[in-house]
């Protein structure tokens, strides 16, 4: 990875290295996450290990964009977490290859269009209420007509919803997409 990671610094992208993780907020300013399967996550008590933390990830953070990283075969278990990440690379794979697939990443994390797909499939996966959806994608999208993020997710459209559900949202908000849109 210490040469991929050169190449990648050469071609203009900003990564920074955790080597573990022991709470899953350490990901939280991070648009892009880079997960290795084996070796990583040991606070977390799970024989998956970076599973684990894709998986983790994908319940706070749906927003956030995730490519497991990984040198070694699994079992059929790994799939799901597989499954769960955006994109999948084994650690033999070629810098284009790297390259390629961060500017598609990086296309993924700046369109409202695309942040947005992926908050409405989490919350479709948490069968919020259709009609809430419909409410938040309507806010979202004055939201981002206006340039104003206290359009999106107001208080009347979140009240029922669960504890867990508001949180993502809220970190949704404040998520590198209004960074970006909005210039916070």
């Amino acid at each position: 990875m210490m040469i991929i990671r050169k190449i990648i610094r050469n071609h203009n992208f900003n990564i920074r290295v955790l080597n573990d993780i022991e709470d899953i907020k350490a990901v939280m300013d991070y648009p892009v996450v880079i997960c290795d399967i084996k070796g990583v996550g040991k606070s977390f008590g799970s024989i998956y290990e970076g599973g684990h933390i894709i998986e983790e990830i994908k319940s706070h953070y749906p927003e956030k964009v995730v490519i497991a990283y990984t040198g070694q075969q699994f079992d059929a278990t790994y799939n799901k977490f597989f499954s769960l990440a955006d994109f999948t690379l084994t650690k033999d794979v070629d810098s284009d290859t790297w390259v390629t697939l961060l500017d598609q990443t990086i296309s993924k994390v700046v369109s409202p269009v695309e942040q947005w797909k992926r908050m409405r499939t989490f919350l479709l996966e948490k069968e919020v209420p259709i009609k809430t959806v419909f409410q938040l994608e309507q806010e979202f999208i004055e939201a981002v007509l206006k340039g104003d993020k206290d359009k999106f997710a107001k208080n009347s459209t979140l009240r029922g919803l669960e504890g867990d559900i508001r949180d993502v949202i809220s970190s949704f908000i404040a998520s590198i997409l209004f960074k970006m849109v909005f210039g916070a």
